[in-house]
């Protein structure tokens, strides 16, 4: 009925909400301590998708609060907004901040939503256009996006690649024989998603906050709070098309793989700045200036909502909460990156549903709970963190109940320490892994079509091979224009001087 799923919306906002205000946490640590809800919801995984949308809607806009307030990061898709938000709270206009955030986040969260859900079912024409070598050139661009454009290191970039894919083929091929299993049983059905991303994300965030010894105090209050609403709301009116640019940023950045969040944000904020060089302003850029602050705010919801896009289309997470979306909806049994499944119009509204109700309705608690959450950002960080931990040891235990998901999960939970202390980028693992056995499979079936003569996963003699076919590859422009872009991001990122982005 109508009212399970606005009791489920609820409920998602609620405890996105929670998990967002806690710092450091983020929407993919929220996603993967709800995994093992998933049985709950097989009779109607159409309610347990508005669950998990208004999870990640209310999740994108706590993160703020918690920058803003603190002045650590609720995730990294919303550090910029410590660089404004922070000094804004210091000088007692916290609530001037709040209602900026709030207002901000509400109105891209809601615009690029509507647009991207009333689209979505439209969206399939375009992969009708895609067969076997569109899509091995559309995935082969999305490594080059995801490895390339925000790293900063080619070669480290080249092993986070390599070492992802190597995780994605790891169970068994296409023609169903184990593969890089090293005789261990428990792999032959591959790598979970969920604990990779436990591994990659979630526990080395939880265990980089206990070795920070994180206080997350917020400075009191100043003057009136309604007031002090108000105001934000006022800002944003005056001055809406920094809004609504800092929002289509964030909306084309979420796009790219692995190019996203904070890249997005700190992009955002760096249009900002420079769309208002050489302009008064009421206090300099990085000091607590307003303009700042609403100019990337309402980057990391619109994120949010075009991360799915790709996701839904292709079956290519552009973001670790949207692998994490995906990997719950396989789950249920849904069918991501078919055309079947855009033409469903129950999936479309249930999307379009728990994510605009989320992120309203963690904006009207926000406005009504304000003192609580000052309240809650008072409780030591460990006592979080602990909990947290727990309940995703719990959820990585799901898959077979025995010690192998422990040890695998301790084995890539070390992994990802080493690739956050050494900036070895996780989201190119992530992606590869994802992308690894369709790119096995839409590889060999291209050169089944134009290369081969007959199919098989190894190179057969020169004599077999079909180069006039080969060349027929250009009725396939698509592929073409992949390829070169792929390596145009490839050859760019090693001659430039300046490689990559530094956000941090």
């Amino acid at each position: 009925m109508w009212y399970d799923y606005v009791m489920w919306a609820m409920i998602g906002t609620c405890y996105g909400m929670l998990v967002g205000i806690i710092p450091i946490a983020g929407v993919t640590t929220a996603l993967i301590t709800v995994f093992s809800m998933g049985a709950y919801f097989m009779a109607d995984p159409y309610l347990g998708l508005v669950f998990l949308t208004a999870i990640v809607a209310s999740c994108a806009s706590a993160d703020s609060y918690t920058s803003i307030l603190t002045g650590i990061p609720g995730a990294s898709t919303t550090a910029a907004c410590v660089i404004d938000g922070y000094p804004m709270a210091k000088k007692g206009q916290a609530a001037r901040a709040m209602g900026i955030a709030i207002t901000d986040s509400t109105f891209n969260g809601v615009v690029f939503a509507a647009l991207t859900f009333f689209l979505l079912p439209y969206y399939g024409k375009i992969i009708v256009l895609f067969g076997r070598p569109e899509f091995l050139g559309f995935m082969t661009m999305a490594l080059a996006c995801v490895g390339f454009v925000a790293s900063k290191n080619v070669f480290l970039s080249i092993c986070a690649i390599i070492f992802g894919l190597a995780l994605g083929m790891v169970g068994e091929d296409v023609v169903s024989n184990p593969r890089l299993t090293f005789g261990w049983e428990y792999l032959q059905s591959g790598i979970g998603m969920v604990v990779l991303l436990s591994g990659l994300f979630g526990v080395p965030e939880l265990l980089d906050g206990f070795r920070k010894k994180l206080k997350s105090a917020a400075p009191p209050l100043e003057g009136d709070y309604w007031v002090g609403l108000k105001q934000g709301f006022s800002d944003c009116r005056r001055h809406w098309k920094d809004m609504v640019r800092g929002g289509s940023i964030g909306f084309v950045t979420g796009l790219l793989p692995g190019v996203g969040g904070a890249v997005g944000d700190f992009l955002a904020y760096g249009a900002t700045k420079a769309a208002h060089k050489g302009k008064d302003q009421e206090v300099p850029f990085g000091e607590g200036n307003p303009v700042g602050l609403l100019g990337c705010e309402g980057a990391n919801n619109a994120q949010k909502v075009s991360s799915m896009i790709p996701a839904v289309l292709f079956g290519i997470p552009a973001a670790p909460f949207a692998a994490m979306v995906m990997a719950i909806c396989m789950y249920f049994g849904m069918e991501i990156g078919t055309p079947s499944l855009l033409q469903d119009l129950q999936f479309t509204n249930a999307l379009a549903f728990g994510y605009i109700f989320g992120t309203v309705g963690v904006a009207l608690l926000s406005i009504v709970l304000y003192k609580y959450i000052l309240k809650i950002l008072e409780v030591p960080f460990w006592i979080y963190a602990t909990f947290i931990l727990a309940v995703i040891v719990y959820a990585n235990m799901q898959y077979t109940g025995g010690w192998e998901d422990l040890a695998l999960l301790a084995i890539l939970s070390a992994v990802g320490v080493v690739c956050k202390t050494y900036n070895i980028s996780r989201p190119a693992i992530l992606v590869s892994y994802v992308v690894a056995f369709k790119i096995d499979e839409y590889f060999w079936g291209t050169l089944q079509l134009y290369g081969y003569k007959q199919w098989k996963p190894g190179l057969s003699s020169m004599s077999d091979f079909r180069w006039f076919d080969l060349f027929n590859i250009y009725n396939h422009p698509i592929f073409i224009v992949c390829i070169i872009i792929s390596l145009a991001i490839f050859i760019n990122s090693v001659v430039r001087k300046d490689r990559g982005i530094d956000y941090v």
